[in-house]
């Protein structure tokens, strides 16, 4: 292969281009060596990867449109239409009356024209005056049928209507365009609305229709004053609007994986069935009931001990017979076998009898009476058994004698068909010549047993069609919901309500009772009923913060009788018509008027009502914000004004069973309701707080009715609310109230809590609710208003019209008058007028009491009995016009009121007399303004009153008219107010900045336009508006300050309007933590004006913003807290402009245009300066503004990642290309944290997959070309623009430090999990497309194969005890079969990722990290590496070092490369060196590991493209790869396996840090918050969150989850597999020639074992062993011809898998061991299987070595199937093979039964290598066998330390290789094993009985391993200081050396020498050397040490092994084989007596 260097060569121009680059680097190093100091920074623009400029994507989608068009996933490519819509929907109303906010109903279009622009206002100005003379009015001012529908939507209000980028015609757009936003409004004026002065009489006719004259207002006044204020328009424009929604169709796939819309068929997990979650001690059921069908005799038999002992009669009396419970079964082939249990369990069995080595059974009485022993084939000990009765022995003797019977005829019979054999194999035996083209399979067909032929019938199509079904995703339980992204759930405005509390008013009684008067009704005597009519109210208080909690509502508890005494008007006709200004004769002064009042009637729905059901109001509905246990209930009982409070409730306290007292007073009180009915006194007042304490559930039982028993006498000091609060303060400390007087009586009523809507309600301004209906029975239920704290966070912004002013009369102060003579029983009636002329009345808003209309224009307070000095705590609650003028005012009326009815006086006469007046106007400059006002009182009531200013104390005369004033204008009377108003405002700052826009916008040709600075002026102060005010009307505010925006040309004011922006979302965000306000704005709310005209160019909001931003941020000219607010709350200015583009996309149809003509050029301009204005701050700004630069870095990707919705691609693309720029390698952690962050909201955008364009763009299809595709190529990055830039930055990111690693790497395995799970693209071929996008990465991961985790340190086990075959161990295995010590295999296949690697890499140590890193012999390196194409990391090629250093300087990955051109592409012919990207210099790379979930995120990525790339893509890929680079692939196929294995249940953790197979925890924790982790991969313990320690979780660990877990990650390990199979499967039949010799055969085979090797589900082992099938079918050359590497490896897997619990994995793995005998078979031409039947000795005897207990009926059961097979096989019958396969497994059955007792001594070191040393001498004439297990002895005693042992072990093996290399022949050697006498004269007598077997034929001992085995026995023996043989064992040695002139080992050797014969004087001198300490141990215990009962043994322990040590030691061993109460240890050399021992 020509070398990379040349190769790169083979292009003209690059000699050039290579000086270029050395020379750069030397100009670069020399930088680097003069500054040491210098900042990181200044050097990462030499190392930046550059990034590819993106293809002009617009341009490239129109040039290649025919080929996307005609694409056959062309839904992949093409970018959806119907992306993006608008949806209108109307907002939800609880009310559905109308109200006179319906005239203001929006417009559809937000498009704003100024009035004083081209159009004459006249012309609109007058239009609505015309519009609407109809409607009639009723007695109480509500409209009946005079509404015309308003400018809304075609479709009407119901349904939502869409305007969609699909939408057929663009010309709706313009309907409005010259229209002014308020003007096309206006034209629908509802008349009707109007309140009117009272003409009609109280219950006059109703319906007469007025006069069309006094009608009409004159056109002008309509035309200059406008109905009301701005600022009310465009509050009811708010709450009347429609919702604007963008919706995106396909918003669901834009989040992460986690957000998806759940796949439609939910994948639902199979139960997986693994070996390693088997129960260990339950023998399959299916193998028991199979089981139990063989079995022809059972039952208890007494086994005694082993006669095979030469020791065998030494104590017979004491022999110990043990009770087992015995089987004897027939296997499947005939095979008895006598299996003995402990008990009739079935577990395990103890011992098993081949009873084919059985030759008799003999009955045995003098071991016992019923004792029989079964004598086995030489060299097997018998079995003596004994029986427990006379008939049971019979049986068994029977039983067994005819099995014995049985097997000898078949002996016979066998014996006489080999003898026929010869005749018969001619005819079958296939011509020996013939070319190996056999398959195993072949014949297999016609086989009896239906399983053969059911393989027979197999094909490689067949095999990978079956491994289709039932597959699962990759990805299959990644998804959990619980890590989905909250997503924008932002709710639409709505009203608030706090705790809602229905309550319902039942009784009120009190002691004192009456009898009815009309007795004459024949009704009972005592019949009691209430004295006289009460009139009741209640409200909540909060004593706390001292304040009235909700308004009062007042309700009707009166019985009937005593209902009808009181009136039904507010106020007598007397009074009615008698506050009217009187006009003086000289006055010729006008009066003023207001032009028209405009407020609503009572709705037509609640005048259909029943009258009755208002009079019988009892029932509201409460609703309070923030619950506590201060919050009172108040009750306040009036009564009909009669006489002083304590005069009225003597009556009531003194009541007793006296009749007459109620009469009497119900009589007087009758008589004062006919005359002075319409005035009321106090009378008195209960409390109860609502909630419990320290808890917000309400005090009462909702069930039941509950009263107000404690009911106190009003005193007259304390009816103020003030003074109630602080009686309420001391509620509940009784000793304070004790002092009041209680009237005996109680209120009886029921509280309960309601979630659901009111029941036939009304809302607080009277509006019938969607549940009311007019003809229902159920009581009304009435809300009531609660009146908004001061806290913020009780304001919400309002939605609904509402219009009320609560006016509360304070006191007065009377005693200093002395106008009127009688002025004590004072009453003020309360009422507002729009005017002061002489016929001006009333306006019919105040709201009435229960009895009275909904709405009168008059109410009383309460009299106070002879009181100059009164107090009131009345509320009047009243509806407000809609526009206030300064003509709106508030009159007070002061009557007398004659309390003495039996005075004289005229018919007429009126009981009260007015005697004074007071009037508030309700607008003060302009405002409404609430504070408490003291007033003048005038003594009379002038026209024109309200001119009159008065300058106070009556010093000089006031203008105006003439007026006579109380108590020389002293202020006397104060009156409260409250507005709870939706439109109107008392904030100062909120109401100039409306009061300005009005003038600014609408100002026209009256007024001069307002200079730009006062403009700003009133901008700045808007800053200042309150909290409460700003969040109540944040909408309408920020609906003007856009309007404003797009209105205004003055740059000055724009960025005034954006500080202010800005400044109102830090305040609702910050200061009042309401975030979510702004974001329901922007997403329902916000609708974006735009200034449109034709002179003017467009201006948009987006276009707006985008203009002034960047001005406002720019670092020059900034307000630093602007940049800070701005970049905290940066994502709702971006959702701004992003809705705003939409809305102007979708209004003027532009969405159908191309992506490059839709915004205007300077647009894009203005983008790209915002985003480079602010990308530099994220950069700098990252440590001192963490947050701030993290939610910027958010919300900016997120605004890019919309801008790909609708602007031009490719531009966007290169503003993603400037932001990826101002990153580098080695940048802080935190900086790359934000890049990834970046790049995953990117890639996460819905259509991610045709913004990449998958597809192949390449005609040719010429190999380079292919190549372009597969790695990350110049080509590749531009077309595929945000794949590429992703698989770039991961890769730069793998030489980051590890936080960095798996931040990245857990964003990429996000964005395949959610490729995989998406609905969308499910259908064929459509992922295979989209793993084209990733195919680099399968170049990346092979770069870093030397960096993954192998897991080789974790010694795990398989699930039955094996030793994983995985590294070390399976090497150690693998060098005790000599066969394949002989093979050192090329690949060196001990570790897994030691692939080929390249010879010239340079391998670097630095000691420590020193501050001159860039050291002189390093920088010669520096212009070899340029050269060599590698990059340079500031000046260190840092080729291993590993990075600890998670510092922002960490050089360590800071690169500098040299930059190929594009046109290098000649170097990526041969051979993918996939890293050497055009694009990326290529960086060296670093060699620490990756931890084990960087591991497993890796590879999964690498799974994921094999999994779904296309099969002629795969193949396509593998061609360009190289031999090295295929074996790199296979290694990873097995780096997945390993990872992926499943652990089973009892092992899995649930470990939290991101892994893939770990679906418990978001891996998307905000970028500032993950935890620190260090290098390697352990978390800082400080970070609890992540990884607790693994006992905690074990501990509190729950099992579903855990079951869930191992759920999980069986199937993904069975996918994983399934993949692998997939892929191999293809590379198999696509490369069948080129594998024939190359070293791919091997290592494909060898992931084919790792499956074995892993133990995997029983369903991929089905296709598992399918795939052995198809292989050994295909290579049976590879197993059989050559070294038996490889085909023992496979043997002693397959042996493994006949063990194993599973019945399906047995079944499969004899099946295929059986096709490889029969393969062996047939390969060596139908004469023998020596190689395998060799293998599977040697493996049978190695798994036994390894302590595994195959003497088991799994076991056997799995050698009878094989034999089964052998008798089934028709294509074999009349071979020699089925006998051969016969042989084999007795000769396996052999070996178990010999091996049997290693089982049961594996706790005994010293008795196992007893065994183990009988077992090497029995194969004394098998080279493998001995080799094998002198093996496997040295290796015990190298653990055990006895090293002269071990030694010996290997001078053995020495001398058994000499033995077999001189009977060989062929070779120099003339010494043979009598050469070791002199060592240990036990070596020859051991070794020369060698013979050579016919199975030796596949040994190949050489010279050369005889001569590493010799050096082997040097260094043991040098180990074990055993100096004195070296000598001899030199002179073996040097011989060789001699012959061969090896000089330098001679020298070595003979310098080993030197050293160790000066040990020898050293240790002779100073007698320093132990060799070994010997102890005498005795054993005790019939019944436990059975044969070795009272023998002596000599134990050798290691140098110096004290007397403590060793018996402490022994002491262990045996109390854990026996139990620690039954051995006991005596120390006591003394001779013993054993009688005397118990």
């Amino acid at each position: 292969m020509e070398r990379k260097f040349t190769r790169g060569l083979n292009k003209p121009g690059m000699a050039a281009q290579l000086r270029e680059s050395v020379s750069q680097v030397m100009r670069d190093s020399a930088a680097v060596i003069h500054c040491p100091g210098s900042y990181q920074r200044s050097l990462s623009i030499l190392s930046k990867p550059l990034v590819v400029e993106p293809i002009d994507f617009e341009a490239f989608i129109a040039k290649n449109k025919t080929l996307i068009q005609n694409d056959p996933q062309r839904e992949l490519l093409i970018y959806p239409a119907d992306d993006v819509s608008e949806i209108i929907m109307p907002r939800k109303q609880r009310s559905n009356a109308k109200s006179v906010a319906d005239r203001f109903e929006p417009p559809n279009e937000a498009i704003v024209c100024p009035l004083h622009g081209s159009m004459p206002l006249g012309s609109n100005g007058h239009s609505h005056s015309q519009v609407s003379r109809q409607g009639s009015l009723q007695s109480n001012g509500s409209y009946q049928n005079g509404h015309s529908s308003s400018t809304s939507l075609s479709n009407g209000n119901g349904q939502l209507s869409r305007k969609s980028s699909q939408c057929s015609n663009g010309s709706t757009s313009r309907k409005l365009s010259h229209e002014s936003y308020e003007s096309a409004l206006s034209s629908t004026t509802l008349r009707s609305h109007l309140a009117q002065p009272e003409e009609v009489d109280e219950y006059g006719d109703g319906d007469e229709e007025h006069a069309a004259g006094e009608d009409v207002i004159d056109g002008t006044t309509a035309g200059t004053r406008a109905e009301c204020t701005r600022f009310t328009r465009q509050a009811l424009y708010t709450y009347r609007a429609k919702n604007h929604l963008i919706h995106y169709k396909y918003s669901a796939y834009g989040g992460n994986c986690h957000d998806l819309p759940s796949t439609s068929p939910g994948e639902e997990l199979l139960e997986e069935v693994y070996e390693i979650d088997a129960d260990q001690d339950r023998i399959d059921e299916q193998m028991t009931r199979s089981q139990a069908d063989t079995i022809t005799k059972q039952g208890y038999l007494l086994k005694g001990p082993d006669s095979a002992s030469d020791r065998m009669f030494a104590n017979i009396g004491n022999k110990s017979f043990k009770r087992r419970y015995c089987y004897l079964r027939q296997e499947i082939d005939g095979t008895y076998m006598l299996e003995l249990h402990k008990d009739e369990k079935q577990g395990e069995a103890k011992a098993t009898i081949v009873m084919d080595f059985c030759t008799e059974v003999v009955q045995n009485p003098k071991r016992g009476r019923f004792c029989f022993e079964l004598r086995m084939t030489a060299g097997h000990k018998s079995f003596t058994l004994a029986a427990e009765n006379e008939q049971d022995f019979k049986d068994w003797l029977s039983k067994i004698s005819s099995v014995l019977a049985q097997n000898k005829a078949q002996e016979e019979k066998r014996n006489a068909s080999l003898e026929r054999q010869p005749q018969t194999t001619p005819q079958l035996q296939p011509p020996a010549m013939e070319p190996p083209t056999f398959g195993t399979l072949k014949g297999l067909d016609q086989s009896l047993h239906p399983q053969l032929m059911k393989y027979g019938r197999e094909t490689d199509h067949s095999i990978a069609q079956a491994r289709r079904e039932q597959r699962r995703r990759l990805f299959a339980c990644y998804q959990s919901p619980g890590k989905a992204i909250a997503g924008d759930n932002v709710e639409q405005y709505r009203e608030h309500f706090g705790t809602r509390i229905l309550l319902s008013c039942r009784s009120l009684r009190f002691r004192l009772q009456c009898l009815p008067t009309d007795l004459a009704d024949g009704a009972g005597g005592d019949q009691l009923c209430q004295v006289e009519p009460y009139i009741t109210s209640l409200a909540l208080y909060d004593a706390k913060a001292g304040r009235k909690l909700s308004e009062s509502f007042y309700f009707n508890i009166n019985e009937a009788s005593a209902a009808q005494l009181l009136p039904n008007t507010p106020v007598p006709a007397s009074v009615a018509g008698c506050g009217v200004p009187r006009r003086s004769e000289s006055d010729e002064r006008n009066a003023s008027q207001a032009p028209h009042s405009l407020f609503d009637g009572v709705s037509s729905e609640l005048l259909r009502c029943p009258r009755q059901q208002f009079q019988q109001l009892r029932q509201c509905l409460l609703s309070v914000t923030a619950p506590h246990s201060d919050i009172y209930l108040v009750l306040r009982i009036e009564k009909v004004l009669q006489c002083s409070i304590a005069q009225a409730a003597e009556p009531y306290v003194k009541a007793a069973r006296d009749a007459k007292l109620g009469q009497k007073v119900h009589k007087a009180a009758k008589s004062c309701a006919q005359h002075i009915g319409h005035y009321r006194q106090p009378f008195a007042w209960a409390a109860r707080p609502l909630f419990k304490a320290y808890s917000h559930e309400l005090d009462v039982d909702p069930q039941r009715e509950f009263d107000f028993n404690t009911i106190y006498r009003q005193e007259l000091p304390k009816l103020k609310d003030e003074e109630l609060l602080k009686l309420l303060l001391d509620y509940r400390k009784p000793e304070k109230l004790s002092k009041l007087t209680i009237i005996p009586g109680s209120l009886r009523l029921q509280l309960q809590l309601l979630d659901q809507t009111t029941p036939c309600g009304l809302s607080k301004s009277l509006a019938p609710l969607s549940s009311f209906s007019a003809s229902a029975k159920q009581p009304l239920t009435l809300e009531l208003a609660e009146f908004q704290g001061q806290h913020e966070r009780d304001a919400f912004p309002y939605t609904n019209f509402c219009n009320h002013l609560y006016v509360y009369p304070l006191s007065l102060q009377f005693d200093s008058q002395k106008i009127f003579s009688r002025a004590r029983n004072i009453t003020v009636v309360v009422e507002l007028r729009d005017g002061d002329g002489e016929y001006s009345k009333p306006l019919k808003c105040i709201y009435g009491r229960p009895g009275q209309d909904l709405l009168v224009s008059q109410i009383a307070c309460p009299v106070l009995h002879h009181n100059v000095t009164p107090t009131w705590y009345e509320e009047i609650k009243l509806r407000l016009p809609l526009g206030l003028f300064p003509e709106h005012h508030l009159l007070f009326s002061f009557y007398h009121v004659s309390c003495n009815l039996s005075k004289k006086r005229d018919a007429h006469a009126a009981f009260e007399t007015p005697i004074g007046y007071a009037w508030l106007p309700l607008l003060q400059k302009n405002r409404i303004c609430l504070e408490e006002k003291l007033l003048p009182v005038a003594a009379t009531l002038p026209v024109g009153y309200l001119s009159i200013q008065p300058l106070g104390l009556g010093k000089g005369q006031n203008c105006g008219p003439e007026i006579q004033w109380i108590d020389n204008q002293r202020q006397l009377y104060s009156v409260g107010l409250r507005l709870d108003s939706t439109v109107l405002t008392s904030d100062q700052h909120l109401h100039n900045l409306f009061a300005h826009c009005e003038r600014l916008l609408e100002g026209g040709k009256t007024g001069a336009l307002p200079a730009e600075m006062e403009t700003c002026k009133i901008l700045k102060a808007a800053h200042a508006i309150d909290m409460r005010s700003l969040i109540n009307f944040l909408p309408t505010l920020l609906n003007e300050l856009f309007t404003l925006l797009v209105h205004t040309q003055s740059e000055e004011i724009g960025l005034n309007v954006i500080r202010l922006l800005t400044n109102i979302i830090h305040l609702i965000s910050d200061e009042a933590n309401r975030t979510e306000l702004l974001s329901a704005y922007v997403k329902y709310v916000f609708h974006a004006p735009y200034y449109s005209q034709q002179t003017a160019r467009t201006r948009t909001v987006h276009g707006e913003l985008c203009r002034h931003l960047p001005y406002l941020l720019n670092p020059s000219n900034t307000d630093f807290l602007i940049v800070n607010k701005f970049m905290r709350y940066s994502s709702i200015f971006f959702e701004l402009i992003v809705k705003s583009m939409a809305q102007h996309l979708l209004a003027t149809g532009r969405i159908r245009m191309l992506r490059n003509e839709r915004f205007p050029k300077e647009y894009a301009d203005r983008v790209e300066q915002l985003i480079k204005v602010l990308v530099p701050y994220i950069t700098t700004r990252y440590e001192d503004l963490g947050e701030e630069t993290q939610q910027l870095n958010r919300s900016l990707a997120r605004f890019v990642r919309q801008c790909l919705s609708y602007m031009d691609r490719g531009f966007v693309f290169k503003l993603i290309r400037f932001y990826m720029e101002q990153f580098a390698p080695g940048d802080p952690r935190v900086l790359h944290e934000y890049k990834f962050n970046f790049l995953q909201e990117i890639c996460q955008h819905e259509h991610y997959v045709p913004l990449n364009l998958p597809f192949v763009l390449n005609p040719k299809n010429r190999p380079p070309e292919l190549l372009q595709h597969f790695t990350l190529s110049e080509q590749f990055c531009r077309q595929h623009y945000l794949s590429g830039l992703l698989l770039r930055e991961l890769k730069s990111s793998l030489n980051e430090v590890g936080h960095v690693r798996r931040h990245a790497l857990a964003i990429f395995k996000d964005l395949l999990a959610k490729h995989e799970l998406d609905a969308r693209y499910q259908q064929r071929g459509q992922l295979s497309r989209i793993a084209l996008l990733y195919v680099p990465w399968l170049g990346i991961v092979m770069d870093n194969l030397h960096r993954i985790d192998d897991l080789s340190e974790s010694g795990a086990c398989t699930p039955n005890g094996h030793v994983y075959a995985d590294s070390a161990s399976y090497t150690k295995r693998l060098s005790c079969s000599s066969s394949y010590v002989f093979s050192k295999d090329s690949s060196n296949f001990g570790s897994l990722t030691s692939t080929p690697r390249s010879k010239n890499r340079l391998t670097m140590h630095i000691d420590q990290p020193s501050p001159c890193r860039t050291s002189v012999h390093i920088k010669e390196h520096n212009y070899l590496a340029a050269i060599a194409g590698s990059a340079i990391s500031n000046g260190v090629s840092n080729l291993s070092l590993n990075s600890n250093s998670d510092s922002g300087h960490s050089q360590d990955t800071t690169t500098i490369g040299a930059y190929t051109n594009g046109e290098t592409d000649v170097a990526l012919r041969n051979g993918h060196n996939r890293s050497v990207s055009v694009t990326h210099a290529q960086i060296p790379s670093r060699c620490d590991k990756f931890s084990a979930g960087e591991s497993k995120d890796l590879l999964l990525g690498f799974l994921f493209i094999v999994k779904h790339l296309s099969q002629d893509q795969m193949v396509g890929w593998w061609q360009n790869c190289n031999e090295t680079e295929t074996l790199q692939f296979l290694s990873i196929l097995d780096l997945c396996l390993l990872q992926f294995r499943y652990v089973g249940k009892k092992n899995v953790t649930l470990a939290t840090d991101a892994r893939v197979t770990r679906p418990t925890k978001a891996h998307t924790l905000p970028a500032r918050t993950a935890p620190p982790v260090l290098e390697n991969g352990h978390q800082e313990p400080s970070t609890g969150t992540l990884t607790q320690t693994r006992e905690h979780l074990l501990e509190d660990m729950d099992m579903s989850a855990r079951s869930q877990q191992a759920l999980y990650e069986s199937n993904l390990a069975t996918e994983v597999g399934m993949i692998i199979l997939d892929c191999l499967g293809l590379y198999v039949l696509q490369f069948r020639q080129l594998l024939a010799d190359s070293l791919v055969l091997p290592k494909l085979a060898r992931v084919y074992l790792r499956f074995l090797q892993l133990g995997q589900s029983e369903r991929l082992s089905k296709h598992v062993f399918a795939a052995l099938r198809a292989f050994i079918n295909n290579y049976s050359m590879a197993l059989f011809k050559g070294n038996a590497m490889l085909c023992g490896q496979m043997v002693y897997e397959l042996l493994k898998a006949c063990d194993s619990r599973l019945v399906d994995i047995r079944h499969e793995s004899c099946a295929v061991l059986y096709l490889l005998m029969r393969s062996n078979f047939e390969f060596s031409g139908r004469k023998a299987l020596t190689r395998v039947h060799l293998q599977v000795i040697i493996s049978v005897s190695q798994m036994i070595g390894n302590v595994i207990g195959l003497n088991n009926a799994r076991f056997q059961e799995s050698l009878s199937i094989i034999n089964s097979y052998a008798n089934s096989d028709k294509a074999m019958k009349g071979t020699g093979f089925p006998l051969e396969v016969k042989d084999l497994t007795r000769r396996v059955r052999t070996v178990l039964m010999a091996t049997a007792q290693m089982q049961a001594h594996h706790m005994d070191p010293e008795r196992l290598l007893e065994l183990q040393y009988s077992l090497a001498n029995s194969y004394a004439s098998t080279p493998e066998l001995r080799h094998t297990w002198l093996v496997t002895m040295a290796r015990n005693h190298e653990q055990n330390g006895n090293l002269s042992e071990a030694a010996c072990c290997h001078l053995h093996i020495a001398a058994l290789m000499c033995e077999y290399l001189r009977l060989k022949g062929g070779c120099t050697l003339n010494w043979s094993s009598t050469a070791f006498g002199k060592i240990s004269r036990n070596i020859p007598l051991d070794e020369q009985g060698l013979k050579l077997d016919a199975g030796a034929q596949d040994s190949q001992y050489t010279e050369q391993m005889l001569l590493e085995q010799l050096k082997q026995c040097a260094d043991f023996l040098d180990r074990a200081e055993r100096f004195e043989c070296l000598g001899e064992l030199y002179k073996l040695i040097l011989p060789i050396y001699e012959r061969a002139r090896s000089f330098i080992e001679l020298a070595h050797s003979y310098e080993h020498l030197t050293q160790a014969y000066n040990k020898i004087v050293e240790v002779n001198r100073s007698g320093k050397r132990m060799l070994g300490r010997f102890y005498r141990v005795v054993f005790y215990g019939m019944m436990y040490f059975e044969e070795d009962h009272a023998i002596e043994y000599v134990y050798k322990e290691p140098k110096l092994t004290s007397l403590s040590e060793i018996s402490e030691r022994l002491a262990k061993q045996y109390k854990e084989k026996f139990g620690a109460d039954v051995v006991k240890l005596i120390m006591d050399s003394s001779p013993l007596t054993q009688l005397k021992l118990n």
